[in-house]
C-alpha cells in the first residue's frame, strides 16, 4: 500500500512539474513576442532580417552537419 501511495504521490508530482515548465514556457514565449511586436505596424518579415554574422554561422552551422553526417569530421 505505501508503494502505491508513494507512486501516486511521485505521479502528481511530475504532473505538477510539468505544468509549471509549460506555463514558465508559455510566459517567456509570450514576453518575446511581445518585445518583437512593432509599434509602427510592421510586418513581422521586416522585424527579422538576417545580418552578415547570421549568414556566416548558417553556413558553418551546415558544413558542420554535413561533415558530421558523412564522417568527414568525427572520426567513424
Amino acid at each position: 500500500m505505501g508503494r502505491l501511495f508513494l507512486f501516486v504521490v511521485l505521479l502528481v508530482a511530475l504532473v505538477v512539474i510539468v505544468f509549471v515548465l509549460i506555463t514558465i514556457a508559455a510566459r517567456f514565449l509570450d514576453a518575446g513576442q511581445k518585445m518583437l511586436r512593432s509599434t509602427n505596424g510592421q510586418i513581422k518579415e521586416g522585424l527579422m532580417v538576417p545580418t552578415p554574422f547570421q549568414k556566416i554561422t548558417y553556413a558553418a552551422l551546415i558544413v558542420l552537419l554535413f561533415g558530421v553526417a558523412t564522417g568527414w569530421l568525427g572520426g567513424l
